[in-house]
């Protein structure tokens, strides 16, 4: 029985992907990242999180930061590669440094992500999410 509907299911799959009926999602649009307690407590041990794109695009790889005084505070996200670099350079956090690296280039970004591409972040409910949707140009940093 569980055989024939495993085949009903997967023959009836290419019916309804014709039919438009079905969304396949990889990544979300806004992606929830976690518990800030934890993700704060993480990020203050080991430097900012970095998180890969699961959708099928890859463009958007980010680093989740914080530099707040309390965990509901002081969230950043931001682009994980520099601008216009591939996605194999992907920045290294130097912790002695505070700052971020791109293994590529060598240049240096500080640790609140300054000239890179930023995505805006909320808290609710002790969880923060990233608004993947609409992200905010680069702004110029230092050499």
């Amino acid at each position: 029985m569980a055989v024939l509907l495993g085949v009903g299911l997967f023959a009836g799959l290419p019916l309804l992907s014709d039919s438009g009926q079905v969304d396949v999602r990889l990544g979300d649009d806004v992606f929830t990242a976690g518990q800030v307690e934890r993700l704060a407590a993480n990020i203050a041990r080991d430097g900012p999180i970095a998180i890969p794109d699961a959708s099928p695009e890859r463009a958007r790889d980010i680093y989740l930061q914080h530099l707040g005084e309390s965990p509901e505070e002081g969230w950043l996200a931001f682009s994980a590669q520099a601008p216009g670099a591939k996605r194999t350079c992907l920045l290294q956090w130097v912790a002695a440094e505070g700052e971020l690296v791109d293994p590529c280039s060598g240049r240096r970004y500080p640790a609140d992500g300054e000239g890179l591409i930023h995505y805006p972040t909320t808290v609710t409910g002790g969880v923060v999410s990233v608004d993947l949707r609409r992200p905010e140009p680069a702004v110029a940093t230092r050499p």
